[in-house]
């Protein structure tokens, strides 16, 4: 009778409205023979092959005719569907995510979040002003010896790619990559992060190093803020995200090329790792232009240096988030790793957001 399973739950959904007293049977039947007559008309065959698209479709207008529903929450509900099936990898069954989070996993985020900062606060763990490559043995040795252009710029490499593996940069690109599925477009979201950050430390770093001038210390802690608010926000994303169920999306790629899956990306994922790359980039470029100008003997150099920096960060933040998109990939279909994997990220973000912001609001205050 049925062939496939919507074909059932449509039939049982006019049943029990019909039984609910929204609509009589004798309603119904008149709007089922009024849609059968209309695609009589259009010339579609009559051999019961839509006979239930034609089922649900005069469903859809008598509930909205008696109130139950509008045009507006049926495209809403419809497009859903199409996002799930697109988020879903082939034979696995279609889920509706919920637009409700679950609140037993917001309490564990926020246990989680707690916890986290307690502990990171009992252990001995540097500051976060001391985390970057450029501060190492800051009060004894400089992080950069006086080296030639050459030198120079293979340490500027180096060091920007240990630079992409700051805690504060992992938990800001880990809450953007659970959105995605394939380690290429991760690698890509990475790399555009790793563009922001160096355009905008490289325009910051440039113009302090031709005018020998220092970052202003309000700008310096407007850009501390914004990294602060981004890791807070997207730790709280990610977490929102886990507790609604929501899944990687668009792993469906019927009748596509890899060149077209691997460019498919909206052009708001890619603003986000842009934008939050430059925020980063700006809240950094004060402290390396001003330790770049103390050790390094020429414009030249200096310039040089702040370049290939830039570059290491974002090879080496393509080759992390490639990396961190293929575990992603791995982790298949399995609705509770993508929701816990994405619980970790999100509280690792907000926990960082904390440690960081807590000295900075002392500073304000």
């Amino acid at each position: 009778m049925f062939a496939e399973p919507w074909q059932a739950q449509a039939f049982a959904l006019a049943v029990k409205l019909s039984e609910q007293g929204h609509f009589t049977w004798k309603e119904w039947a008149a709007s089922l023979a009024e849609e059968l007559q209309a695609a009589a008309k259009r010339g579609e065959p009559d051999d019961g092959s839509r006979y239930y698209e034609h089922w649900l479709t005069a469903l859809e207008r008598l509930v909205t005719a008696k109130g139950l529903t509008d045009q507006s929450a049926l495209l809403t509900r419809r497009e859903a569907w199409a996002e799930a099936y697109r988020a879903t990898p082939h034979g696995t069954p279609v889920e509706l995510a919920s637009r409700r989070p679950d609140a037993r996993w917001v309490l564990l985020g926020v246990a989680a979040t707690f916890a986290g900062y307690w502990l990171i606060h009992q252990s001995n763990i540097a500051a976060p002003g001391e985390w970057s490559a450029w501060t190492i043995g800051a009060g004894r040795t400089t992080a950069i010896p006086q080296v030639g252009f050459v030198a120079s710029a293979a340490l500027g490499s180096l060091l920007g790619m240990q630079h992409a593996f700051e805690p504060d940069h992992l938990a800001a690109v880990a809450t953007l990559m659970t959105g995605e599925r394939t380690s290429a477009k991760a690698a890509w979201l990475g790399a555009c992060w790793g563009l922001g950050h160096t355009l905008t430390l490289l325009a910051a770093g440039t113009a302090l190093v031709v005018f020998r001038a220092e970052m202003p210390v309000q700008a310096t802690m407007a850009f501390e803020l914004g990294v602060v608010l981004m890791l807070l926000g997207f730790g709280a994303r990610a977490i929102y995200l886990a507790a609604c169920g929501a899944m990687p999306r668009r792993t469906h790629t019927h009748a596509t090329s890899p060149a077209s899956r691997f460019v498919d990306v909206d052009r708001w994922t890619l603003a986000r790792p842009l934008l939050v790359g430059a925020v980063h980039g700006l809240a950094g470029s004060g402290t390396l232009t001003a330790l770049v100008v103390a050790t390094l003997p020429s414009t030249t150099t200096r310039l040089g240096y702040l370049a290939l920096f830039g570059i290491g960060t974002t090879l080496g933040m393509v080759a992390l988030s490639g990396l961190l998109g293929w575990q992603i990939a791995r982790m298949g279909s399995d609705r509770v790793v993508i929701r816990t994997f994405s619980l970790a990220v999100g509280c690792v973000s907000t926990v960082l957001g904390l440690f960081w912001g807590y000295p900075f609001l002392s500073r304000l205050l």
